[in-house]
């Protein structure tokens, strides 16, 4: 498959879990709306390292281990076809570590959606979790999928997107666009302010107002160019004086929350920025980490 054809098509991590299965229906609706490819894919784990005794032992498991792995991408993908009898959908079964695996799809994928399993709570605080692993490296935007497993599909609440004018934050704009003209609903723009120097002094009666106001028109020229380009999406524009993590999570409105991968923070590098952490950690819905390509 050709480059620009891989870039229509939405990745799924399977593996095994009710979670991963709701995440695959979640994304095969998805992919109906935006007429992508919906790939899912299976990786029988495997661990780098000389051929030891114990390395043998591993390999004569391979066989029994990659029939489980075509098992469960079967199962999601019965799942899927039933709901979304239209949508391409591919199944893939590779060796190796699943979050390199798919960090390694995401360079051809429009996104990649991983599932947030109840226990990732915890070890989203450890090396190793697959979920903060794909979120923090992928090439294109990543879904950590958590809602309801009896109806995992879109529905017809809006989207919400941080809005913060980093370039992470610009992607996430696109992308919320993108997704509620597939949906065909509305956005919500939040913009939240909490400048901790201006909370060391005490301002004059009217200057938390007009500071709310100049932050309001920030919000409203960050968001000017996207309201032209889709006129008829319906666009809510909110400005909170807060931390973004305690706004967006604040809102339950919305069916899903989209962020960028870092704000102002530039000691976090390339991981994942302190709002994006929170809402993987705190979210009760689908998170979507955009990043610029």
């Amino acid at each position: 498959m050709s480059a620009p054809a891989d870039r229509q098509s939405i990745v799924v991590g399977i593996d095994g879990s009710p979670t991963a299965v709701g995440a695959a229906r979640w994304a095969g609706a998805i992919a109906h709306r935006q007429h992508a490819t919906l790939v899912l894919l299976g990786v029988v784990p495997t661990i780098d390292y000389p051929m030891t005794s114990f390395a043998l032992a591993e390999v004569d498991l391979l066989p029994e281990l990659r029939s489980a792995a075509e098992q469960k991408v079967e199962q999601a993908f019965e799942a899927v076809r039933a709901e979304q009898p239209g949508v391409e959908i591919r199944r893939i079964v590779e060796n190796g570590v699943p979050a390199r695996e798919l960090i390694e799809h995401s360079k051809r994928a429009r996104m990649v959606v991983v599932a947030a399993k109840s226990q990732d709570r915890l070890s989203t605080l450890l090396l190793g979790s697959t979920a903060l692993t794909v979120a923090n490296k992928a090439a294109c935007p990543v879904t950590v999928w958590r809602g309801r497993l009896d109806r995992p599909q879109p529905d017809d609440r809006p989207v919400l997107v941080g809005v913060d004018g980093s370039p992470g934050c610009s992607a996430a704009i696109g992308e919320a666009f993108e997704l509620a003209s597939a949906l065909g609903v509305g956005v919500i723009a939040l913009h939240a302010w909490n400048d901790p120097d201006l909370l060391q002094w005490t301002p004059v009666p009217d200057a938390w107002e007009t500071l709310a106001q100049q932050e309001e028109e920030l919000l409203s020229e960050r968001m000017a160019g996207w309201c032209e380009k889709y006129p008829d999406i319906a666009v809510t524009k909110v400005v909170r004086k807060a931390t973004p993590a305690e706004a967006l999570l604040g809102d339950e409105e919305a069916q899903l929350v989209l962020t960028g991968n870092r704000g102002h923070n530039r000691l976090t590098g390339l991981l994942l920025g302190s709002t994006s952490q929170n809402l993987l950690h705190h979210a009760q819905r689908p998170v979507v980490i955009c990043r610029e390509r």
